[in-house]
């Protein structure tokens, strides 16, 4: 038995010169039997429906016709001109989106046995002007819900950073000037140093970020009197914390910036004795009003314990969004609290811990423990 398919070639609005949009679409396909050659001349039933919401959705509309494909086996009709069972000129064109389903029956009957839908996109959508074009008298008057306009209307004033100039609309129009945004609003400021701050002209929002000191590094323990010959700890890694503030012009705000911890040192001889390792000292805590980055912990000495023992980071941070890292040899802040994400885009590494020392022989590169890096304080300007 032959089987056939139809390939759709166009569909598109039928367009006349007249003043109302005709309630007609025009429909082709080429119709091909299984061999892929074109069915030339030949009688063919199709039944064309409009689907509403989906490919699988309601049938708002469908119609039949008996029609011949030309030489090109191209067959052309008119959705909205065949024997039809629905109003097509009654389709709301508005509650899309809809769909056209083709089916065919090459044998000119009506056992259809080829199908396919397609979306119709934009121009079907030009009968739905129709319907729309007159829907307003062009009459004010003639509109419900109105604006009103009995003194409860929206108003434009001045108000924190924002200036109003004009005297009307129409010869000297409102223009609204804000007077501390944007490019007019400082470069943000980085304090690495303890200090009294004092805020901009200009400014009465900012946001503070600060970060603690992080603690030193512990000496390695290899001609200590101890049996535990480790490597030094590594220092934790100096707290996070951020906060925006409101501020006035001239405020001031004494400002702490936490100091990196000291390195410890790794056991040592010296004539004529041997002299113990020593643990790394914390780093200090960064304030910013009462607003916090705490230090983080010195690394212990490699003696301390059987194990090599790491600094604990700062934890004990004060603002509304706070963070430390969890691991001192990578220092990228990984821990949060009052923030919904776990990555931060300002700055994702904690101030950088010290080194712990190693014992010679069992590490390559240096083989001392060094000192934690210190806090800072950045302060972005926001209003």
């Amino acid at each position: 038995m032959r089987k056939f398919f139809t390939s759709v070639f166009a569909i598109f609005l039928v367009l006349a010169l007249s003043a109302q949009s005709p309630q007609k679409l025009s429909y082709q396909a080429i119709v091909r039997n299984q061999a892929g050659k074109l069915l030339q001349n030949t009688g063919v039933g199709i039944r064309l429906s409009i689907l509403q919401g989906s490919a699988s959705g309601t049938v708002a509309y469908t119609e039949t016709h008996q029609a011949v494909t030309n030489a090109n086996g191209l067959v052309s009709v008119e959705i909205g001109g065949g024997t039809t069972s629905g109003n097509f000129a009654g389709i709301n064109w508005a509650n899309g989106p809809y769909f056209l389903k083709s089916e065919t029956d090459p044998a000119g009957g009506t056992n259809y046995s080829i199908s396919g839908v397609s979306q119709l996109l934009s121009v079907p959508y030009a009968l739905h002007a129709q319907t729309a074009a007159n829907a307003f008298s062009g009459d004010y008057n003639d509109l419900t819900n109105k604006p009103v306009t009995d003194g409860s209307e929206t108003r434009v004033q001045a108000g924190t950073n924002i200036s109003v100039t004009g005297t009307g609309t129409t010869a000297a129009p409102y223009v609204i000037n804000s007077t501390g945004t944007g490019s007019n609003l400082p470069a943000p400021v980085t304090l690495t140093s303890s200090q009294t701050w004092t805020v901009p002209a200009a400014v009465s929002k900012i946001k503070v970020e600060l970060w603690g000191g992080a603690g030193g590094g512990g000496g390695a323990g290899a001609y200590s009197y101890s049996y535990n010959l480790n490597n030094g700890g590594f220092g934790g890694g100096g707290g996070y914390a951020q906060q925006e503030i409101t501020v006035a012009p001239d405020q001031q705000f004494y400002v702490l910036i936490g100091s990196g911890g000291y390195a410890g040192s790794n056991a040592w001889y010296s004539y004529p004795g041997y002299y113990g390792d020593s643990d790394g000292s914390n780093g200090g805590d960064t304030w910013f009003g009462i607003f916090k980055a705490a230090g983080g912990n010195g690394g212990k000495r490699g003696s301390y314990s059987l194990y090599t023992v790491n600094g604990n980071p700062g934890t004990a941070n004060i603002g509304a969004v706070t963070g430390y890292a969890s691991n001192p040899q990578t220092n990228i802040l990984d821990m949060f609290v009052g923030l919904v994400r776990t990555y931060l885009s300002d700055r994702f590494l904690s101030s950088k811990a010290g080194k712990g020392g190693s014992l010679q022989g069992y590490s390559s590169g240096p083989y001392s423990p060094t000192s934690g890096e210190a806090g800072a304080a950045v302060i972005t300007f926001l209003e």
